[in-house]
């Protein structure tokens, strides 16, 4: 063995060992991964964890001041989890709990917390563990969530990003419990995550378990607690903190207190004004030495409520909590405008149930209206509000959820279901990139019967501005989860990982069993307890979606082929393999798939020859289904004058020749050149075009060679090719090579290409392969002639109709276009309907196994 490969297989096992020792999210999640590997989930076992373990109060805290009352649970063990073992809460807990030793306080991402977090027999939370959590089966996972919202959540959120609430949405899918406080905050915490429909969570109305905390009876203990004036009424100052950590200044805390002062004089010596903010800005308030200006963050805010008698906040959920009370609350938001803009709100302001300012004179002015009258003028309001998101705030919530949890006993408790009972599909289609598999999975998206069918689409989480765009023509009732965060891997995992991902399923060294335990784990993590009935590769190209869905346990599994693989394998660009090391992976997994499909006949005997080595009973597995056209979206394109999607604008003026310009306009680049302004192909010439990516398979510089013999007898012939791709540099040169600048014009790619296509007179396709060619299936319901090479894909699509097919060659191209401009090839009309149904009959039977 000479010196480089031993080098190479040194740094093959080297590398994962270092990345192990030294990457502290890895050591972290391979800590995680041997906890779950190597014990068993103890039963009676709780860990509580709250506002990602800054907190050790709401919803989590309340639920265990009933917990630990169960006669039931006396044996059992509570493992809070903390960021800070010094936190004065704990010793607070301890001190109300002398008798019991089997409460516990665990540090945040210690190897105790993992431990924990693997084998706890109950996980309780009021937001969201880390990415790298997964749900053993036989955990239970139980979230109270953390308030109702008066602000926009999760996709609602007005200028989000779209795959900004992933792991809560995550967290949801993995939750076996949710206890949520009204209809109204379960129907927004789970619509807003996309995930009505979808959903296999028990979701329960039993109110808010902290608010129990609010209604109790300890007043005088907790105003002896924090050694509050008992001769004074108090207000709690509650506002939201807009700004993060690293953005607030000392100024905007200066800011802050001098508003708390400002109260204090316009209440007068009656009252004392405290202030409470967001539990991640209290470090900066201690680091700046104002600790003794606001309430410790390590107080619960529900038994602070106990002692409140009015209430000033802005957009928080704690008026919510603060309702029952049945005391004044006054709302300062003086951002009102901007924070509508910018996020939303779900209700309407000026319906709060209490007077709303948007500054601070006329907040000092509500202040002053005697109690009496003030809550006379807010009555309606204030009724409305308790009715609608209070009536279950009645000082049983816990002992409600305890019920459920514990003693299984549901009865007396309303529960929605989110879960429908249709078929879940779950589809990778590629990473939505501008070509035919994205447009392709976006028109099966418009057609899938949603009667019948829950569609999910997987993909990452990295949204450039291609993908964002493709991401929005996706029909509205499609369900997006995605995959984020590192995988939760050791160092063995990361070998067996790179081996399959270098040599494929078939290495001799690799132990197949533990890499399909690990990969699973990766699905469950990112796909929760989500009931999926079929999962569908249609994207076939990245090896890392193909093997996690190999290896789940989706009872019915598909990979699409788009086309003729063998050759994609073999295919170069610029000297390189462009497929050939991720194919060598993917076929090697096509065993693990129920259906192997090609997207037209003609394609799937050529995919039969060529792949049947790889696929056991590939007669039974190998089939083709024909791909759905939006037909009607087509047309209603081509007679576009005016678009707007997204920012970009089309539209059409005239030039002094009375031909139409066309404008696309961009914000950045999209294909191979940003077009302000094309000229319409002039109707006195004959005008070929071609759409396809600049690529070896599509075979444009075969087309131009053809073209450039064309012109010499027919100097009024164009070419314009629409796309873009690597090939763009050897095209331009060939186009210069063959003196044809003044005859083929390239247009990249272009957001609406069949508007285009209607303002010439023949489609030609010259593709060396196609796995099916839908673009031609678009020319064909515009009405226009078609040539095409033939070649799998293409012949299917083109038997049997007027199109022409002609030889793969220079000479066969040449010709067929001759035998156009003599009037030789004509167009027919196409019924795209009838081909719809057949397609989307044969996607139902051989790809859903639905008998019709």
């Amino acid at each position: 063995m000479d010196l480089k490969k031993i080098t190479e297989i040194s740094k093959f096992y080297l590398s994962p060992l270092k990345e192990q020792l030294t990457n502290k999210k890895v050591k972290l999640r391979s800590t995680y991964i041997q906890m779950i590997d190597q014990k068993k989930v103890v039963t009676d076992t709780f860990l509580l964890e709250s506002y990602h373990a800054v907190s050790l109060t709401g919803n989590v805290f309340a639920l265990f001041t009933q917990l630990v009352k169960e006669e039931k649970l006396k044996q059992a063990n509570f493992y809070w989890a903390t960021v800070d073992l010094k936190n004065p809460m704990i010793q607070k807990i301890k001190n109300d709990y002398p008798e019991y030793t089997n409460i516990h306080f665990v540090e945040y991402e210690s190897k105790k917390y993992f431990e924990l977090l693997a084998t706890c027999e109950y996980l309780i939370n009021d937001t969201s563990f880390m990415p790298y959590f997964v749900k053993r089966k036989e955990q239970i996972y139980i979230n109270t969530w953390h308030g109702t919202p008066l602000k926009t959540l999760g996709l609602d959120i007005k200028m989000g990003n779209i795959t900004a609430h992933k792991n809560i949405q995550r967290n949801l899918l993995h939750t076996d419990y949710l206890f949520m406080p009204n209809r109204f905050t379960a129907d927004r915490l789970i619509k807003s995550n996309d995930l009505d429909g979808i959903l296999d969570s028990k979701v329960f109305l039993t109110g808010n378990p902290r608010v129990d905390l609010t209604l109790s009876k300890k007043k005088e203990e907790i105003i002896k607690l924090l050694n509050l004036p008992t001769d004074k009424k108090l207000v709690l100052y509650a506002p939201t903190w807009k700004k993060s950590l690293a953005e607030t200044t000392e100024d905007d805390i200066l800011t802050l207190l001098k508003e708390v002062r400002e109260i204090q004089k316009a209440l007068g010596n009656r009252y004392k004004v405290l202030l409470k903010t967001h539990y991640f800005i209290y470090s900066y308030f201690v680091e700046h030495n104002y600790e003794k200006e606001i309430i410790p963050n390590w107080v619960d805010t529900n038994q602070l409520l106990t002692c409140i008698d009015k209430l000033i906040t802005d957009y928080s959920s704690i008026f919510f909590d603060f309702l029952p009370t049945k005391k004044p609350i006054y709302f300062y938001i003086p951002d009102k405008e901007v924070y509508e803009e910018t996020r939303g709100f779900y209700l309407d302001l000026e319906q709060l149930p209490g007077n709303l300012s948007t500054t601070f004179d006329e907040l000092r002015e509500s202040l002053i209206i005697e109690d009496e009258e003030y809550e006379k003028l807010n009555e309606v309001k204030y009724l409305n509000y308790l009715e609608t998101f209070c009536s279950y705030d009645d000082g049983q919530s816990r002992k409600r959820a305890v019920d459920i949890i514990i003693h299984n006993n549901s009865m007396n408790n309303e529960r929605i279901n989110y879960l429908s009972n249709k078929k879940k599909i779950i589809f990778y289609c590629g990473g939505f990139f501008n070509n035919g598999i994205t447009m392709t999975a976006i028109n099966l998206s418009k057609m899938i019967d949603y009667d019948k069918y829950d569609v999910i689409f997987m993909d990452t989480d990295r949204v450039r501005e291609e993908k964002y765009n493709n991401i929005l023509k996706v029909d509205k009732r499609v369900h997006f989860i995605y995959t984020f965060g590192a995988m939760n891997r050791g160092y063995f995992n990361t070998i067996r990982q790179n081996l399959l991902f270098r040599q494929g399923l078939d290495s001799k060294y690799l132990n197949k069993d533990k890499l399909k335990q690990h990969l699973n784990h990766e699905f469950n993590r990112i796909t929760g307890k989500l009931p999926l009935d079929i999962a569908i590769d249609f994207g076939g190209y990245n090896k890392m979606f193909t093997a996690l869905f190999a290896f789940s346990d989706v009872p019915i599994k598909v990979n699409y082929l788009h086309a003729i693989m063998m050759e994609e394998y073999n295919k170069v660009i610029g000297n390189k393999f462009k497929h050939k090391w991720n194919l060598k992976v993917i076929f090697s997994l096509y065993r693990y798939f129920d259906k192997v499909i090609s997207v037209s006949e003609s394609a799937n005997n050529q995919n039969k020859k060529d792949l049947a080595r790889y696929i056991p009973d590939y007669e039974v597995k190998m089939d083709y289904v024909n791909n759905p056209i939006n037909g009607d979206a087509i047309l209603e394109d081509i007679h576009l004058n005016t678009q707007l999607n997204n920012g970009k604008d089309i539209y059409s003026s005239s030039d002094q020749s009375n031909r139409t310009v066309f404008f696309e306009k961009n914000d950045k680049e999209t294909g191979i050149v940003t077009l302000k302004g094309f000229i319409s192909p002039d109707k006195n010439n004959i005008n070929f075009v071609n759409v396809g990516r600049l690529s070896p398979e599509k075979n444009q510089i075969s087309l131009i060679e053809a073209f450039s013999k064309l012109v010499e007898d027919n100097s009024n012939c164009h070419l314009y090719i629409l796309g873009s791709g690597p090939m763009k540099v050897e095209i331009r040169n060939k186009i210069i090579e063959t003196r044809m600048e003044k005859h083929i014009h390239l247009l990249g790619h272009l957001e609406n290409p069949s508007m285009f296509v209607n303002l010439c007179d023949c489609f030609i396709l010259t593709s060396h392969y196609e796995g099916q060619g839908i673009v031609l299936l678009e020319a064909m319901i515009i009405g226009k002639p078609i040539i095409g090479t033939d070649v799998p894909g293409i012949h299917s699509v083109l038997e049997n109709t007027n199109g022409l097919l002609i030889n793969d060659s220079i000479d066969g191209i040449y010709q067929g276009m001759k035998d156009f401009v003599n009037g030789k090839v004509i167009a027919e009309e196409f019924d795209y309907y009838s081909y719809n149904k057949e397609a989307l009959g044969d996607f139902y039977k051989k790809v859903c196994e639905d008998l019709l």
